[in-house]
């Protein structure tokens, strides 16, 4: 039973292959000098990066702790045998034995597990012990003892989010000014600043950051009148809006390979352009035409044959700015517990769309160049209709509606992030927004790794969960108990391992090279 941040423990070894010994002998289990080292560097963490970043860490340790607290609480009433409960994956460093349960330390600092015996068909287990194994117990008691460990970590994140509320009230969506301004991006060449409030937009008024961010989409690429609010005074500052293509926009461009969502074409037949409205025309004439795309900082050429129909919202203006709030609402307990729900509902929608860009055809082809250093300049197939030019440089980040965002908006939807980038992200949330950030985003990374759990693939625990659930219900409608025969499950198991050692060590590697930094 596993409960890992972006990574999971190997199943069980087949039948016929005996697991490393790890008999009473072991002499690291009575060296105490290990245990001392990992506490000594706890407490380096704390005096090289400050207190929040040794408080996060300590969280998230003590959060995973508790994911498989859930798991062996919950085995261990049902009638079961665990024999381990471990923190970290890899070598052992230190370990004690009480009664039947080893509990100890691993090297590597990926996560935690909790050994329940017969967890499969495959285990070899003494028969005086088969009574106890996860195998013989009832449907109730395996999902209960499955899905322990996802109901802590969402519960951790839920009681984090209501406290949170409680205490400080939720933003007034109303309420807003602008919290940072990126370098070259359409709001830092007009000379907008932070703490700045924008009241309208062309005269005609802007209300919450949703509204704003729509009206900017509609005056996408066009010159407008910002009217803000600073100091006291009230101004009108003239700015071009940038522009890219949103998601339908790029799909109506027929490209192969797709463009991707953001692309911003900058000339046509040769000829440079700066609004939507010259490139909406160009691609809608009668005749063929090249376009010259930025996709990601690098330039492709593509031909378009003309006539092409673009939706409504083909484009989508940006001008470069991220929100604060200026404002709380206070919402009580009642409202408190309504907006924590929320959150779990916006947590698990944002991982599943994550999962759908990294582990697209796309996606995983722009992660695999973020991991190995190729840029988008890089050349490719002579069959693929876009040509790689010489690269100009990127363009201005897209910021988030956040408090930050990662320093390439293409980067930020495709890249996971390691127990290292979490580190990393709550350490300039820390210095930026104090200790209520750090408390929201161990809130979320709960939740995260709940939710990720209950995914119904081998190894994870939703995998175990729709394992006993088929089995249940296969065993009830031949009137006799069923077991799946794990060694079938096997292949896709290993494939599912290896994307997320994958994953995991690569985001682990991307962390420690090209550390995540949050705009200022």
């Amino acid at each position: 039973m596993t409960g890992l941040v972006g990574l999971e423990a190997p199943p069980e070894p087949p039948a016929g292959v005996e697991a490393p010994d790890q008999g009473a002998n072991d002499p690291v289990r009575s060296n105490p000098l290990r245990l001392l080292a990992v506490v000594a560097a706890l407490v380096a963490l704390g005096f090289v990066f400050g207190p929040l970043v040794f408080l996060l860490v300590v969280a998230l340790i003590v959060s995973i702790f508790l994911h498989e607290m859930g798991h062996f609480v919950v085995a261990r009433r049902s009638g079961m045998l665990a024999t381990e409960f471990f923190i970290g994956m890899g070598p052992r460093v230190w370990s004690f034995r009480r009664g039947e349960v080893e509990y100890g330390l691993k090297a590597i600092p990926l996560g935690a597990y909790v050994r329940i015996v017969g967890m499969s068909n495959l285990e070899q287990v003494d028969p005086a012990d088969e009574h106890r194994t996860f195998r013989v117990k009832n449907y109730p008691r395996r999902l209960a003892t499955v899905l322990a460990g996802p109901a802590v970590n969402i519960a951790i994140g839920v009681v984090l989010f209501f406290g949170l509320f409680v205490v400080s009230g939720v933003n007034d969506p109303g309420e807003w000014s602008v919290g940072s301004v990126a370098d070259g991006a359409p709001a830092s060449q007009a000379g907008l600043e932070p703490g700045d409030r924008i009241t309208a937009v062309n005269g005609v008024a802007v209300g919450d950051w949703d509204a704003f961010t729509g009206q900017l989409n509609n005056l996408a690429g066009q010159q407008v009148n910002l009217q803000i609010e600073r100091g006291g005074d009230t101004l009108t500052i003239p700015t071009a809006l940038g522009w890219a293509l949103s998601e339908s926009g790029s799909a109506a461009i027929p490209t192969d390979p797709a463009l991707p969502p953001r692309s911003l074409a900058v000339s046509v037949n040769g000829t440079a352009i700066s609004t939507y409205d010259e490139f909406a025309a160009a691609v809608s004439g009668p005749g063929a035409v090249d376009v010259d795309f930025d996709v990601n900082g690098g330039i492709y050429r593509a031909t378009l044959p003309g006539s092409i129909q673009l939706p409504d919202d083909a484009a989508r203006g940006f001008l470069g700015v991220t929100r604060a709030s200026v404002g709380t609402q206070s919402v009580g307990v009642a409202g408190a517990a309504s907006s924590a729900g929320g959150m779990v509902g916006e947590v698990a929608s944002s991982m599943f769309e994550f999962l759908g860009r990294l582990f697209s055809p796309s996606g995983m082809v722009q992660y695999f160049n973020l991991v190995t250093g190729r840029t988008a300049d890089s050349p490719a197939p002579t069959d693929q209709l876009l040509v790689p030019l010489e690269p100009v440089g990127s363009t201005a980040p897209i910021p988030t509606s956040g408090g930050g965002t990662l320093t390439s908006q293409s980067e930020a939807e495709i890249r996971p992030l390691s127990l290292v980038g979490i580190v990393q992200v709550g350490d300039q949330l820390g210095s930026q927004m104090g200790i209520a950030s750090i408390l929201f985003l161990l809130a979320m990374v709960n939740v995260f790794l709940g939710l990720i759990n209950l995914l119904p693939l081998l190894p994870f625990d939703g995998g175990h969960a729709t394992v006993a659930t088929y089995e249940a219900v296969r065993g009830a409608i031949a009137r006799r108990p069923y077991r799946v025969d794990t060694a079938k499950l096997m292949p896709a198991t290993y494939v599912v391992v290896f994307i997320l050692l994958g994953v995991g060590l690569s985001a682990m590697y991307l962390d420690i090279v090209n550390p995540v930094r949050l705009v200022p």
